[in-house]
């Protein structure tokens, strides 16, 4: 299937490989601009983050919330369109520590999102336990077509207000996706999109304590939220046996 783009981005239904979206946002954005955008958003979150006593990573939300409100067409998500939510999400230790942040003072129990999601926890389980290369595992793939952790019976996010940036930059303008082929979503909206993952890469670098730091390289590891629930499980159990 051929990709398909408009004024606005690149539709998801054809796209075959996550480098087709690189290759369209180097194409969509100058060189430079990618460049001054990342600083300012570094910046942008450090500062503001101190001025409002919140975390640099929730200012960098909240700037995306406004472009995606205020700097694009109107948008055609909804609560409850939740198509979306069926492939696999992942997330660095930065948005899962907001995540967890957000279970707790919402009162969400992880013991239960754990238990509701053994389907896709016990297949990501196998692949750890197997020994394999995590790197050249399709995680998406190996969970896609199942439900988010995080998605309520009633087809809503129970962590909106934190949701990784894997689950921003999926948006629709044409058009309610009716399948999970998503057929009216698409990516590479705004440039924020093309420095997202290193801004957040960067803010989790500058907040690791100095003696643990190690030379920033643009990136930081990534897990699907599912890895992350079984680390969570583990430490539990850890605490309660100790």
């Amino acid at each position: 299937m051929s990709l398909q783009t408009d004024q606005n981005g690149m539709f998801i239904f054809g796209m075959t490989h996550t480098d087709e979206l690189g290759k369209f946002l180097q194409h969509k954005f100058p060189e430079h601009q990618i460049q001054q955008t990342y600083e300012t958003l570094v910046d942008f979150s450090r500062d503001q983050a101190k001025l409002a006593k919140t975390s640099p990573l929730k200012m960098f939300w909240k700037h995306l919330e406004k472009v995606y409100h205020e700097g694009v067409p109107p948008l055609q998500c909804h609560r409850g369109c939740d198509h979306c939510c069926h492939t696999g999400v992942t997330c660095t230790q930065m948005e899962w520590d907001g995540i967890l942040k957000n279970a707790e003072e919402n009162g969400i129990n992880l013991d239960e999102i754990v238990e509701k999601s053994q389907r896709t926890i016990k297949k990501v389980e196998e692949v750890i336990d197997a020994g394999k290369n995590l790197d050249q595992v399709d995680w998406h793939r190996l969970v896609i077509n199942q439900p988010c952790p995080f998605l309520s019976d009633e087809g809503a996010c129970r962590i909106y207000e934190d949701r990784p940036l894997d689950c921003r930059m999926v948006v629709s303008f044409r058009g309610v996706c009716e399948t999970k082929n998503l057929e009216h979503a698409q990516r590479g909206v705004v440039i924020e999109e093309a420095v997202g993952a290193t801004v957040i890469a960067k803010l989790q670098h500058d907040a690791t304590p100095k003696i643990k730091r190690r030379k920033f390289r643009g990136t930081q590891p990534i897990k699907l939220l599912q890895h992350w629930l079984i680390i969570w499980r583990d430490k539990q159990k850890a605490k309660s046996n100790s």
